[in-house]
């Protein structure tokens, strides 16, 4: 029975027989965003990651069908967890060579989005998204060299990297701020658990002196729950704002 209505509700949605007559005089929308966040270890990941992140992100949406209120796309983004730096001096051809041995946690996050907009007459336009993909997971070393003018990165492996998947939800509000393009303020937050992965997070008690930034940190697994907190900006388009701009302008 629940599937039957929910097989219904979906059929209503795309094949309303009273809006199809009018549906192509509709526009056709597409979104483009980007944004700063905070990122949040909670649950079972806090216990073992302690430090909060910041990052940047990306998204591309497109109107799943004129006059329609889902958009699908796709979001890439970045979340730099911690880091360590080590300073030493090495002797090369008689002279002293100043470095930099730098060891950062980072996460990349790729997810597919489905994304509900209900259109309503208001400045404020609030949405809801649902989200599948993964989180990678990994640390990485670079070896800087200090001496030149220009630092030049002179060595760079990766310690670690794992991949886990990842899905979540999410509620945001978007803001007009100007017209043509439409461009929109955005603020989102998501919460996004995840199984589990395998990656570098701080030691209690790290040597002292170190000998390498990666003596910091130890290897555990745990859950990779984050709650991100978003603060962007989105331009939308449609294609009746592509003809408009194509029409000859009669005002002379």
């Amino acid at each position: 029975m629940k599937n039957t209505l929910l097989l219904s509700l979906l059929f209503l949605l795309f094949h309303s027989p009273g809006l199809s007559q009018e549906e192509a005089g509709w526009p056709w929308y597409m979104q483009a965003n980007a944004h700063l966040h905070g990122g949040f270890p909670i649950e079972g990941y806090a216990d073992k990651q302690e430090k909060d992140g910041l990052g940047w992100g990306a998204q591309l949406l497109f109107q799943a069908k004129r006059g329609r209120p889902l958009f699908v796309g796709l979001e890439g983004s970045m979340l730099y967890l911690d880091k360590e730096r080590l300073r030493f001096t090495a002797i090369e051809n008689g002279q002293e060579i100043d470095y930099r041995l730098v060891t950062n946690n980072n996460i990349f996050m790729a997810h597919g989005l489905l994304r509900f907009k209900p259109f309503v007459n208001s400045w404020v336009q609030p949405y809801a998204d649902g989200l599948v993909g993964l989180k990678k997971l990994y640390t990485r070393t670079r070896l800087i060299d200090e001496s030149l003018e220009d630092e030049e990165v002179v060595e760079a492996e990766t310690d670690l990297s794992n991949t886990a998947f990842s899905y979540g939800l999410g509620a945001g509000l978007q803001v007009y701020l100007s017209d043509f393009p439409t461009v929109l303020g955005d603020i989102r937050v998501v919460y996004l658990p995840g199984e589990n992965a395998t990656y570098y997070t701080r030691r209690d008690e790290a040597p002292d002196p170190l000998e390498d930034p990666l003596d910091a940190f130890e290897r555990v697994s745990s859950p990779t729950a984050l709650l991100l907190i978003q603060l962007g900006v989105t331009i939308q388009l449609s294609d009746s704002d592509f003809q408009e701009a194509a029409a000859p302008n009669d005002d002379f």
